[in-house]
């Protein structure tokens, strides 16, 4: 109809109100979307980087030469990528997957040392960021990591390094901030090392630091999983649904080299309730001992909430686990 109210509103929201013009005004700069909010409202620090473009250089072409990422193994014929982790089955799982890359090694020789040491084209650090990239996008590698009971991990640290190979100068350098820390000087002496450290020590050296500092035997397992897509994660208990899943994947059988076992595999562990604060001279043979020896009450649950991410992943790990093998 014409003339109706639809026609009226039409021509007042379309037509232009004549008004006059200042001489020599300018025109009013486009507003950009930041200009919407009330100023009131906008925050006073600039944008971190320009919109619209990410933090340069990419992650990858930083972290390929940084640890853990840099120590990452790859074998582009089998499309399999591992992501070590200090203290779990790591030395045995490196030698598997060096050979599956065609790397052997001499009696004797050290896996971490040949690996980091040289070009041996396995490791994230040997490759391009672009192959790389490639290979971390693709669907049908198998990208994988083997996680531990942050607990158990912790101990075995402990007694490896500040314990039994305390007196060992190629430990010194991972123990030393430890040692430094705990008896208060600049440098660390012989006798420092050798005297040793109670694991209460070690526990709140641990405690007071920011993780992500820490080194890599005793920093949570959760600060390595951002530099993979990881596909496969196992609990070292049950690495043999990891030969399980190679053998899938390669076609053909495998086998784990021995591994040192987790504290509550093999014979009942001796409790000793004041391991804690004994100093290593004066433990019992302490590979023995309890996971519970180094762990009081107080103590534990300072620990557990230290390394609550990992107990959280690890929990799921091992209650997949367990509903493999039962459906075995």
């Amino acid at each position: 109809m014409t003339g109706s109210w639809f026609d009226k509103l039409r021509t007042r929201v379309t037509t232009t109100p004549s008004q006059p013009q200042k001489a020599n005004t300018p025109e009013p700069a486009a507003e950009s979307a930041l200009d919407i909010a009330p100023r009131s409202k906008l925050s006073r620090f600039p944008a971190r980087y320009p919109r619209g473009e990410r933090a340069k250089p990419p992650f990858i072409d930083w972290s390929r030469t940084r640890s853990p990422t840099a120590q990452a193994m790859i074998v582009d014929d089998l499309k399999l990528i591992y992501l070590p982790i200090a203290k779990n089955a790591c030395s045995s799982t490196k030698r598997l997957v060096a050979s599956l890359g065609g790397l052997t090694l001499e009696k004797g020789q050290d896996i971490h040392y040949t690996l980091d040491k040289n070009n041996t084209g396995l490791q994230f650090k040997d490759k391009s960021p672009e192959d790389i990239k490639s290979a971390l996008a693709a669907p049908d590698w198998m990208r994988f990591m083997v996680f531990r009971d942050p607990m158990d991990r912790l101990v075995s640290a402990y007694v490896e390094k500040f314990v039994n190979n305390r007196e060992h100068p190629g430990q010194w350098e991972t123990c030393g901030d430890v040692i430094r820390t705990v008896f208060h000087v600049d440098t660390a002496t012989p006798e420092h090392f050798s005297h040793g450290i109670t694991f209460r020590e070690f526990a709140e050296y641990i405690l007071a630091r920011d993780p992500q500092q820490l080194d890599s035997h005793w920093q949570p397992q959760v600060f390595y999983m951002g530099h993979v897509p990881l596909t496969h994660m196992y609990d070292v208990k049950a690495l043999d649904l990891l030969e399980d899943d190679l053998q899938a994947h390669i076609g053909s059988e495998i086998s784990i080299p021995h591994m040192n076992r987790s504290r509550d595999q093999g014979p009942a562990k001796q409790h000793v309730p004041e391991a804690v604060d004994l100093l290593p001279r004066d433990l019992p043979d302490a590979k023995k001992l309890s996971l519970t020896s180094f762990l009081p009450q107080d103590l534990h649950g300072r620990l557990q909430e230290f390394y609550a991410a990992d107990l959280s992943v690890y929990q799921q790990i091992k209650q997949s686990s367990a509903l493999r093998h039962g459906h075995h």
